[in-house]
């Protein structure tokens, strides 16, 4: 039975090496003291304490278990819950950290947020998702396979490497919950690898080029510039953070300071001593559109007549006084992040009208008894 899965057009394939990002910036865990417990480093005695500690022989059977069970059928190929149980796992350790985030911040129960109109949760989404991603990797690993792709040596000792990473990240809980033995690691992780290896070719043929996007983004709509400055505040906010100005008094004292810092600066002194010797004074940088709303419109007028190295006479805003010096007047930081995020976005609705293409050859059949079981956020990694 195929299902309809265009609800989720912009499905995110997920890469070994983002899952891996993921699960190392959740790895950090408190301890008694609240303090950040420094997880350990490959080349040590203890690199997979955590993982080795799980009951060898419950991990054993939770394998075999596992193995033997359909989660997905997706073509002629049955895919076990095995390989499923690392997705869950991966999914429940990203969604766990937003989870932890939202109990202490505002008491809310991540996982049991209503998601959309439909009245899906987070839960039920992140169920959907892991499901998705499970009859992806199965039909692009189909699909390496009868193509001919297998992975190299080097691939091969990169995907060792990898689930010898993940194992200093897994507890002996999370081992138990999933079933998680070395030699399964790898099988499932050189499958992942192996449908992502065809992912890149499919993604390298669809003919979309960051040149190609770089022509239809418009470079003079993202002028920008970078500054540094130096800032004193003439203003104040009260108990209830409401902003006042300072006094007059205040205000020119501050004006009379910050003129001060002009001569010594046109004489040669850098932003950095002064701002070191003065606690009240701000150093920093600014980088703004000349469209744009990134400063005080002050600010913009007064840098942007300013060359290179330059360095503008104290200007005041309705915030404050600033010495502003240009750094960049031709930069390009917003106009290749914005070329790059439109990149991602073209390639990945190519990929996304090809992947469609692609699965309406394969009859995927989930396997509802088993799959109907589980529960994401407390299969495999729990909320602590």
């Amino acid at each position: 039975m195929k299902k309809d899965r265009s609800l989720y057009g912009k499905r995110i394939f997920r890469c070994l090496v983002t899952v891996l990002c993921v699960l190392m910036l959740c790895s950090c865990k408190k301890n008694k003291t609240g303090e950040e417990e420094v997880q350990p480093t490959q080349g040590t005695e203890v690199v997979t304490k955590g993982f080795e500690e799980a009951d060898r022989g419950l991990v054993k059977r939770r394998s075999e278990e596992h193995k033997n069970t359909t989660a997905v059928k997706v073509g002629d190929t049955d895919v076990s819950m095995q390989k499923a149980m690392f997705l869950i796992y991966s999914m429940e350790v990203q969604g766990n950290s937003y989870a932890s985030f939202y109990e202490s911040q505002y008491g809310i129960d991540y996982w049991e947020m209503v998601y959309d109109e439909e009245g899906r949760t987070t839960r039920d989404v992140f169920k959907e998702e892991t499901m998705d991603a499970l009859i992806q990797y199965a039909v692009l690993y189909d699909c390496a396979i009868k193509n001919g792709m297998t992975l190299t040596e080097q691939e091969m000792i990169e995907n060792n490497a990898f689930v010898e990473d993940l194992k200093l990240l897994m507890s002996a809980e999370e081992a138990e919950r999933g079933g998680f033995t070395t030699e399964n690691l790898m099988e499932t992780c050189e499958w992942m690898m192996l449908a992502e290896k065809y992912y890149g070719r499919m993604t390298d043929n669809l003919g979309i080029t960051k040149e190609s996007v770089r022509e239809t983004v418009n470079k003079e709509d993202y002028k920008e510039y970078e500054t540094e400055y130096l800032y004193l505040s003439t203003t104040y906010y009260d108990e209830e953070y409401n902003i006042h100005d300072e006094s007059e008094d205040v205000i020119k004292a501050r004006e009379e300071k910050m003129q001060n810092y002009y001569g010594l600066v046109k004489e040669g002194a850098s932003f950095e001593d002064l701002a070191a010797a003065d606690e009240t004074l701000v150093h920093n940088t600014r980088t703004f559109l000349e469209q744009g709303d990134g400063a005080e419109e002050l600010y913009k007028t007064s840098s942007m007549k300013l060359k290179v190295g330059e360095v503008c006479s104290p200007i005041r805003t309705e915030y404050g006084i600033y010495i502003v010096r240009m750094l960049d007047d031709d930069c390009t930081k917003t106009y290749e992040a914005t070329v790059e995020a439109e990149y991602e976005t073209r390639r990945n609705e190519a990929f996304q009208a090809a992947y469609e293409v692609l699965l309406e050859k394969y009859e995927v059949s989930v396997n509802n008894k088993a799959w109907d079981d589980i529960v994401l956020g407390a299969t495999v990694s729990i909320a602590e």
